[in-house]
């Protein structure tokens, strides 16, 4: 994946809190939950806080743009009504421009999960 590319996908907030969410949570989690999560740190509420609607909004971005997008570049999968980051290059390649980002919080250095593409 050239970095232009990696820049271009990480250049949706909604994109880099579900990555954030997905490297965080280190396994699948449930498309509503991933709605949830997005949807507060969206907004930046709790989630206790969300109204149905902001969940609503947040699950359609994701199912309609974002899910397919990462899943046709291999970077996420999906498993009936859960979603995990794949073990792939093209994972790693992006996580790792993801890093250079400020405010990134998951760096190569710092996470056993990946590795270094170079």
């Amino acid at each position: 994946m050239k970095e232009t590319e990696a820049f271009r996908i990480l250049g949706s907030a909604d994109r880099q809190i579900l990555l954030h969410e997905l490297v965080r949570t280190d396994g699948g989690v449930a498309e509503e939950e991933l709605a949830r999560r997005v949807a507060a740190r969206r907004h930046r509420i709790s989630p206790e806080s969300l109204s149905e609607e902001d969940i609503e909004r947040a699950h359609v971005r994701l199912v309609h743009f974002h899910f397919p997008l990462l899943r046709e570049l291999s970077i996420i999968e999906q498993n009936e009504d859960e979603v995990s980051l794949t073990k792939s290059e093209r994972r790693d390649q992006l996580l790792k421009a993801a890093s250079e980002l400020e405010g990134w919080p998951y760096t190569v250095s710092r996470n056993p999960h990946l590795r270094d593409p170079d």
